[in-house]
């Protein structure tokens, strides 16, 4: 699969998803209990890490609308970039949030120079991308760019909003981006917040057992380079 064919199809996936009906709306308690607790999952992982998030440059890949990036602001970031391909959604996001610089972009041919920004954030947006070559393209662009990389999505394959996903599992994430700093199973799993709804003490509960964890969170030191 050619890179350019990779793109198109994951352009036209995203765009079809987005034409649906999402539960990832802010009236959906679930939701809501699902995203603070990624929040909380990287503010610690950043403080255990010592990422250098005060006064940072922070670009986040796939950045969609910009909602983590406006709050990676909000918790002390000076300025915020993002890129992602779907041009819709950088406009909602010029909208929403304008004080960001957000741009249509290619992630696996970022518009920055060699280690232009501190920090360098993707939240699942790599294991949208099937081909395996053009995902390591896109993190080694991500460690080009970048000092600091954080990296959340999921680790196992299935679907993602209705889109078809690969696992971004322990091997595949050393294999993209070296060996982490930190790495850890976070997030009750999106079912399972659908289900308890508004009984958020009940999700946190479950979300101490880590086999109902579904997602990977991995923070990468500037120094570390991905294997070969």
């Amino acid at each position: 699969m050619t890179e350019d064919v990779e793109l198109d199809r994951a352009r036209a996936a995203y765009r079809e998803r987005d034409a649906r009906e999402s539960p990832y709306r802010w009236d959906n308690p679930g939701y809501v209990g699902f995203v603070q607790a990624i929040e909380r999952a990287l503010l610690r992982a950043i403080a255990d890490t010592g990422a250098p998030l005060a006064g940072a440059q922070v670009l986040d890949v796939g950045c969609g609308t910009g909602y983590y990036l406006h709050r990676l602001l909000e918790y002390g970031a000076a300025e915020g970039h993002g890129v992602d391909l779907v041009p819709e959604r950088i406009e909602e996001g010029r909208v929403r949030y304008p004080s960001l610089d957000l741009r249509v972009g290619n992630a696996a041919e970022l518009p920055f120079g060699d280690g232009e920004l501190d920090v360098v954030t993707q939240f699942t947006c790599l294991s949208s991308i099937l081909d395996g070559d053009v995902r390591l393209a896109a993190a080694r662009e991500m460690r080009r760019v970048g000092g600091w990389v954080v990296s959340y999505d999921m680790r196992s394959a299935g679907k993602g909003e209705g889109t078809q996903v690969v696992a971004l599992d322990e091997p595949e994430l050393r294999r993209l981006f070296g060996e982490p700093a930190l790495l850890r199973r976070v997030s009750l799993r999106f079912d399972l917040w659908q289900i308890l709804g508004r009984h958020a003490f009940a999700a946190q509960t479950l979300a101490a057992l880590p086999p109902l964890r579904s997602h990977l969170l991995g923070v990468w030191r500037p120094t570390t380079q991905p294997t070969r």
